[in-house]
């Protein structure tokens, strides 16, 4: 399998069966061309306080340890995202921020407002530094927070992404000092602000087969304010290629956050998937003597983006489906007793 994701960090910690993914609000100060949730200042749609509490209390009840809090920019509610925090924390959560990190203003602002978020629950940091990220947020206020997590010792993780706009990316790996550090080569998410820019985006991102993908750990619970419950922190503003296929759980407004858990909880490939990350799956049909023939003639030569798109391409195959509902149940069952076994 190639690799182009480094399995060191925060994400790589925990389990994927663990995580929820919260993007509490699609708004932002900024309108990064890239953002895959589309977030802009127009946007107002958000979680509150109570809502967001309710699902990470429910989410703990069922083995939900480990938060991700994003946007957006979260950070336009400072004391919603305390609040959250703090019942976070109480639960038993590991809490990761994701910030474009506007708010680190000077050096000094940057220890303060991270002191409350520390003091609050908040363990780790993931600041955005990119070519769209600069339109709107100075690099020295990702410096600024960078410095104040060293400081006050806390995880930093930096999130830098390629952008179609070579010397801008040049200038941040200089200005950050990001030479000679692992970078991640992220997938590419199809979707965005700026239509033009992902166009451009796909002519230089990598497509890959099944043999070539990678995985970054991108397959857990996420949810956002239209009440979407979806397996996929690659989750997109109105998640419409997600609908229909197992990485789409439900809506917790229409229907019980504890019904929909269940259901993860009850899902073949969920569970596979959590448990396995690629290339497991595909090595699975690849090697079945009756279905192998079959899926490595469909699926051996075409090329993705991310994991996340072949994952849903062998969901809409009709045959794959099939294969997956009748075998990977039998599949999942002995590993959980394997598990099991492990555990006593």
């Amino acid at each position: 399998m190639y690799e182009y994701y480094p399995k060191t960090g925060v994400c790589y910690d925990h389990g994927e069966n663990s995580k929820i993914y919260m993007i509490y609000t699609f708004g932002c100060n900024a309108a990064c061309d890239h953002c895959l949730v589309e977030s802009n200042p127009r946007k107002k749609k958000k979680l509150d306080p109570a809502t967001a509490i309710d699902l990470l209390t429910t989410g703990a009840k069922y083995g939900k340890s480990f938060l991700d809090l994003s946007g957006g920019e979260a950070m336009l509610f400072p004391e919603e995202v305390l609040e959250v925090a703090s019942a976070a924390r109480d639960l038993g959560y590991y809490i990761c921020l994701n910030t474009n990190a506007y708010w680190a203003r000077t050096p000094d602002k940057a220890v303060e407002t991270l002191a409350g978020l520390k003091a609050a629950g908040v363990q780790a940091v993931f600041p955005s530094a990119s070519a769209y990220h600069l339109r709107y947020v100075p690099l020295e206020r990702v410096k600024n927070l960078r410095a104040a997590c060293r400081e006050l010792d806390m995880v930093y993780e930096l999130n830098w992404v390629y952008s179609d706009q070579p010397e801008a990316d040049e200038h941040i790996k200089q200005e950050m000092g990001l030479e000679g550090e692992t970078l991640y080569y992220d997938g590419l998410v199809t979707a965005g602000n700026n239509s033009e820019t992902i166009a451009n985006l796909e002519k230089i991102y990598t497509r890959r087969t099944p043999e070539q993908l990678d995985d970054c750990l991108s397959v857990h619970l996420a949810v956002n304010p239209h009440g979407h419950v979806v397996t996929s922190c690659n989750m997109t503003y109105d998640n419409a290629k997600f609908k229909d296929t197992p990485f789409f759980l439900g809506n917790f407004h229409e229907q019980s956050f504890e019904d929909i858990l269940r259901a993860e909880a009850q899902s073949p490939v969920l569970q596979f998937i959590y448990h396995n990350p690629h290339p497991a799956l595909h090595n699975l049909m690849a090697n079945d003597q009756a279905f192998g023939d079959y899926y490595r003639e469909t699926f051996s030569e075409r090329s993705y983006f991310s994991v996340i798109d072949y994952y849903l391409e062998l969901f809409r195959d009709q045959r794959t489906a099939a294969w997956l509902q009748s075998n990977l149940p039998a599949v999942v069952e002995e590993q959980q007793r394997q598990r099991a076994l492990t555990t006593v």
